[in-house]
């Protein structure tokens, strides 16, 4: 874990106080953001237009980060309304004058971003947009937004022809709004280092103003950004960024927990991509990663294979003191680090001839938000990334192509027919399978994979390379498939007396339900979820409704869906009792329930006890579909296709949902993830589920070849096929995996650290 200190965000300012004294840097800085704040308020009343083009232009110019930096550069009194720390006297006159210059500096920058924030607010103005005081934001320090022509009201209003400066600068009000964590003073992005480098005089220089005298600059910035998920859970997560941040959902290189140790988790669509498409699954491994980024990726390898000969080439020493002191990046990484030109080393490995081949090469060079470096998009480049690949059957080039997708393409492209003469067709075009739509750049990331053999690439394919033959299937549906299917209502399904049953059920259980561990969750205030699944509950107290629910899925299943190949296999993997308060919602349109089979829901409710409470589902054409649901009713749907549950207005909203999946039929306080045979912990009937099949240890075992030392937390979850212009792209899901494995021959069993730590992965799926 990194070493907290109380005033994180001033580690921006510690190479320039060594460097030079703080107060004239003060006085620039100062007079900068006075003379950029007066041309915006001479502008913004007479001409907006010119305003938002001034603002625009100085956001462009990273000048929302070196003012975020000057805002956190001094310590807060939390319990003060955050008001600047007065200096310690007992430091003499030097302390005092240095912290009047911070001082200055902060409260500068701070009217400076509220300048930029009144140009914003002026602009969606002059579009129908209006700030609504009185309506509370879900994030804080957000501000919610009314149209004054529809009434719609929004926190992030979209209007055509918005760039992402504008939408940057409508978010000041968040990232200036600070918190307070255990004491500590949090802000929604922290800024932990910062760089700026004219790249025509080579100096580093901290300026909120372009020069005159022309030239431009390379930034380099390590922002803290503070985030949360549908269920409330928050994480500091620490990323790198290259050139402009772009605000609070920008893509970092090699983002992080700041919770966890570098390398436990992956964070990012394309990192996930590129370690689960390397050879990970061959214990002496060589893989080459070009760009250390963060240290993460390469953390991760390592830690999932420590055999792996890893060898990772950087070009920049700053990126690898990043890495070091603001990663914490293992010694033993360093030691694999090279600091050499890229060019230079695949011309060096060249030179070599066949010494040299590496089962799987990564090109990270680059966010999915970044043009990948010019210098490197040539014929020479890939042919000898290319010629660099080993003969294993599986050895892949894997490029992060940045927003260069086109020429990347192509040249990986030239590069598989040099290597094979007339044959090609050894590449595929990947990027995510979009569960959530982010307001944010529109970039969704590409990764250029190649191999000098034909290959395909299916859940299937990858199951059999990086799980073994034998590796256990969910068999659920893919989610873009589950998203085609129809939503089957059984028109009451139960009778008012097996409701009232239900309800009493639950009421005894909650009586006696004094911890989570007793099977109560609460996501918040307005929601709370009882497994009646626990101890055996639904069995032991509600035998014939439990039969009859799965006599009825059984019946759905055959008539609308097959998903159940092998029926005596199918079992309740979960028994939830919803009690679902005023202001209780499942918000998330793309939320589905991971490594199940079918869902069924049954509401319990009566007519008018509340209003709102919508159940909705993704159709195909991607709009939301809301379903008739009256009490007694049961809506089953594919567990994988994308559904949510509005907000409710008033009343309670009681509903009971089932999942069915290929496994025990659970009875731990949760809803589990140990899919399959793997072993759950904390289910009082594991062990009568291990003794009733034998094999299941055996089979829960690694393959002592050809499998991974340490199996990767997540998998391939679907593949889809699509296609623009000429091009075939493949898009792809990554899913959670509740392997835990620590070595092979190795029985696993989840341990309550292992849970913990998984948590937050499962987030969006439980």
């Amino acid at each position: 874990n990194f070493e907290q200190s109380n005033n994180q965000s001033t580690m921006f300012l510690s190479d320039v106080e060594s460097s030079a004294d703080i107060v004239p840097l003060s006085i620039r800085l100062c007079s900068q953001a006075e003379r950029l704040r007066a041309r915006l308020q001479e502008s913004v009343d007479d001409d907006l237009s010119f305003a938002v083009k001034i603002a625009e232009t100085s956001v462009s110019n990273d000048v929302i980060v070196a003012l975020l930096a000057m805002v956190q550069c001094v310590d807060r009194d939390a319990e003060n309304d955050f008001r600047p720390i007065p200096f310690n006297r007992d430091g003499g006159s030097h302390d005092e004058s240095h912290a009047s210059a911070l001082t200055d500096m902060a409260d500068q920058a701070l009217l400076t971003l509220s300048e930029l924030y009144m140009v914003a607010e002026a602009f969606i103005k002059s579009n129908g947009w209006f700030p609504v005081h009185d309506l509370s934001s879900s994030v804080q320090g957000g501000i919610v937004y009314e149209h004054e022509g529809s009434g719609e009201t929004s926190e992030e209003p979209e209007i055509n022809g918005m760039n992402w400066q504008m939408k940057l600068m409508l978010s000041i009000p968040i990232l200036t709004e600070p918190g307070c964590v255990d004491g500590r003073v949090v802000w929604a992005a922290a800024v932990v280092y910062y760089q700026r480098l004219h790249t025509r005089e080579l100096i580093q220089q901290f300026d909120l103003e372009c020069e005159p005298s022309g030239g431009s600059y390379n930034t380099v910035a390590v922002i803290d950004v503070l985030k949360s998920d549908e269920d409330g859970q928050s994480a500091r997560m620490r990323g790198t960024y290259h050139g402009c941040w772009r605000g609070l959902y920008a893509e970092a290189v090699g983002e992080m927990d700041t919770s966890m140790c570098i390398g436990k988790v992956l964070e990012s669509w394309t990192d996930t991509t590129l370690t689960g498409l390397s050879v990970v699954n061959k214990s002496s491994a060589r893989v080459l990663v070009l760009g250390l980024a963060s240290g993460q990726l390469i953390s991760f390898l390592q830690q999932h294979n420590p055999n792996a000969q890893l060898q990772v080439v950087e070009a920049s020493s700053t990126a690898v003191d990043i890495a070091v002191k603001y990663y914490h990046l293992d010694p033993s990484i360093i030691d694999c680090v090279s600091i050499v030109d890229y060019v230079e080393y695949v011309k060096s490995q060249c030179l070599e001839g066949g010494e040299s081949k590496f089962d799987t090469i990564i090109v990270n060079v680059c966010s999915s938000e970044e043009a990948f470096p010019t210098l490197l998009l040539n014929d020479m480049f890939f042919n000898g990334l290319m010629s660099m690949l080993s003969n294993h059957p599986s050895a892949t080039l894997l490029v992060n192509s940045g927003v260069s997708v086109d020429t990347v393409v192509t040249l990986v492209e030239d590069a598989c027919k040099n290597l094979h003469g007339h044959r090609h067709g050894h590449m595929l075009v990947l990027r995510e399978y979009l569960l959530r739509d982010h307001a944010d750049m529109g970039n969704e990331g590409i990764i250029v994979a190649a191999r000098k053999r034909e290959w395909s690439l299916s859940v299937a394919d990858w199951q059999r390379e990086h799980m073994g033959e034998h590796a256990q299937s969910s068999g659920a549906m893919a989610v873009a498939d589950a998203q085609q299917t129809q939503v089957v209502r059984l028109e009451k399904f139960l009778s008012v007396q097996d409701i009232e049953l239900i309800h009493k059920v639950a009421k005894d259980e909650l009586a006696a339900s004094a911890s989570p561990s007793a099977g109560l969750q609460v996501h918040t205030d307005s929601w709370k979820v009882l497994y009646l699944q626990h101890n055996n509950v639904l069995q032991r107290k509600l035998p014939a409704l439990r039969q009859r629910i799965l006599e009825a899925i059984r019946q759905v299943d055959k008539s609308h869906f097959s998903l159940f190949v092998n029926v005596k296999h199918v079992n309740i993997r979960v028994v939830e009792y919803h009690q679902m308060d005023e202001f209780g919602e499942l918000a998330d349109p793309k939320h589905y329930d991971l490594n199940s089979l079918l869902t069924m829901d049954i509401m319990l409710s009566e007519e008018g006890a509340f209003e709102g409470g919508d159940l909705q589902t993704e159709e195909a054409d991607g709009t939301l579909k809301k379903h008739e649901f009256k009490q007694g009713d049961a809506l089953v749907f594919v567990s994988h296709k994308p559904h949510c549950v509005g907000r409710v207005r008033a009343g309670r909203r009681n509903v009971m949902v089932l999942e069915f999946w290929y496994g025990p039929e659970r009875q731990c306080p949760h809803r589990c993830e140990r899919f399959g045979q793997e072993i759950c912990a904390i289910d009082p009937a594991q062990h009568l589920y291990t003794q009733e099949n034998p094999n299941s240890k055996r089979e829960h075992q690694l393959e002592q070849a050809d499998t991974p030392l340490i199996p990767l937390p997540f998998r391939l979850g679907s593949v889809s096929t699509c296609k623009e212009s000429s091009r075939e792209i493949l898009e792809l899901l990554w899913e959670p995996s509740g392997n835990v494995e620590v070595a092979p021959g190795k029985l696993t069993s989840a341990s309550e650290e292992v849970e913990a730590n998984l948590d937050h992965v499962w987030d969006l799926f439980d």
